[in-house]
């Protein structure tokens, strides 16, 4: 109290010496230090690529944007005649077999799993082919490697036998000059082009812009052609299947995740208006292009109106900003949206579950689909959320694997840990079956 000094200062005027010490800027900037660290924090947390912002001061025209579509096919055009040759006969780049049934790179069940319709097979079946898209790096194989021994654990354990849809997988690779990463003796890939270092670094290093880019590529070098399912399901790397999955498509309308941040609304017109003439807030939908089940017309109608508008939103500051690091599944919404493409938005399709996430029903992985690990699990060792934006005590994350491998075993969780914990922890050191709940009786127990 005795410091407690509440005349108004003058300007240039000093405390006296019964006053508060005054905080030189010195010591002022090192109080504030630690919250400056903040935005560089949740930036690293939230995604693996960079969201910077290219200094150009207009979106491309429509001049422009037929360019970016020309100089795709045109880069892919004298490759792609030899691609569709070679994936008809069974083999894709890199020399491992994309064929329906996923035998290639080990792991078949022996059931003789068509693509097409076969005989005793309810009519109403629509077989899909699972297109993983990803990049040759080691943060994406290790989790390629995991999502693919999941689509062949839930396939082979499907109650409808050689009758499931769930039939065909191909890993979509976008990798340096199009080379082989390695993995492709494992699983079924197809290989094409990343953009190059000079090529990204003017989408500000974006690389999940690379997605729609091999979705063209595929298209163009007959990828689609090759397969015999009529339906594709747009995967990514850390989507874990926990049952098998029904075509929940149509011919014309596709089936997606309604995304709670991916809700369009009246603040959006002004940039629909820009990009997407007559288009408005109420025609986009709440999706993204993963997860996705879409028949293979629509998607080859789809796929380079993605790509351009992604590339187009990204040049553009204020898009960039708005969208941020979902600016690429905006590009899909909104040319979904340009084209007339509906969607059944589908609820259960996956599961995004964080230690934060409230009561989770311990059932959860048969009422579900897909568990998408994008989340890191965040506790403290008694067994409560680390906080908003910490690395919890006890931590599940992909992002800690960015250059090297996930330890072959894992630490168990805090004792009350939610469940969503310890499923994902199981299923990703060991496979179960797609029925198998993972309860502690022991935690139950003690009220964990």
């Amino acid at each position: 109290r005795r410091h407690l000094n509440t005349r108004p200062l003058g300007r240039g005027r000093r405390l006296s010496a019964d006053g508060p010490p005054m905080l030189s800027k010195r010591n002022l900037s090192l109080l504030l230090l630690p919250f400056a660290g903040v935005p560089l924090f949740q930036w690293a947390r939230s995604m693996p690529q960079a969201d910077l912002h290219d200094n150009s001061p207009h979106a491309p025209d429509a001049a422009t944007l037929a360019l970016i579509a020309a100089r795709t096919r045109a880069t892919n055009a004298a490759a792609g005649r030899a691609d569709v040759a070679k994936v008809k006969a069974g083999g894709v780049s890199g020399g491992a077999s994309s064929s329906s049934g996923g035998s290639s790179g080990g792991g078949s069940s022996g059931r003789n799993i068509s693509g097409v319709a076969v005989q005793g097979c309810p009519a109403s079946r629509k077989p899909f082919h699972v297109v993983l898209t990803a990049t040759a790096d080691n943060y994406q194989s290790w989790q390629c490697r995991i999502m693919y021994h999941h689509w062949q654990r839930v396939r082979d354990s499907d109650p409808a036998g050689r009758c499931t849809e769930l039939t065909g997988f191909t890993r979509l690779v976008a990798s340096e000059g199009g080379k082989p990463d390695g993995l492709e003796a494992e699983m079924p890939s197809f290989f094409v082009r990343q953009y190059t270092t000079a090529e990204i670094a003017r989408y500000g290093h974006f690389g999940v812009l690379n997605r729609p880019f091999s979705v063209v590529q595929f298209a163009d070098r007959g990828g689609f052609e090759a397969l015999q399912e009529q339906f594709v399901y747009i995967a990514e790397t850390d989507h874990v299947l926990m049952r098998p999955l029904p075509n929940l498509a149509t011919p014309d309308k596709a089936a997606a995740f309604s995304f709670g941040y991916m809700h369009c609304g009246s603040s959006h017109q002004p940039l629909l208006d820009k990009f997407a003439p007559g288009v408005t807030y109420s025609d986009v939908q709440p999706v993204g292009p993963s997860p996705l089940v879409v028949s293979k017309p629509v998607l080859r109608r789809l796929a380079p109106l993605w790509l351009n508008l992604s590339l187009a939103l990204k040049l553009d500051p204020v898009a960039d900003r708005r969208f941020g690091w979902v600016l690429e599944m905006w590009g899909y919404s909104i040319a979904a949206a340009s084209l007339g493409v509906k969607h059944r938005l589908v609820r259960n399709f996956q599961v995004e579950y964080g230690a934060s996430a409230g009561r989770i029903p311990p059932e959860f992985p048969t009422l579900s689909y897909i568990f998408h690990y994008t989340y890191g699990i965040e506790y403290t060792l008694q067994g409560r959320p680390q906080g908003v934006m910490q690395i919890g005590e006890w931590s599940l994350d992909k992002r800690h694997y960015f250059g090297a491998l996930p330890p072959k075993q894992l630490a168990p969780p805090p004792h009350c840990a939610l469940e969503c914990a310890w499923v994902l922890l199981a299923r990703s050191t060991r496979p179960r079956t797609s029925s198998e709940v993972i309860i502690d009786p022991q935690r139950v127990e003690s009220g964990g």
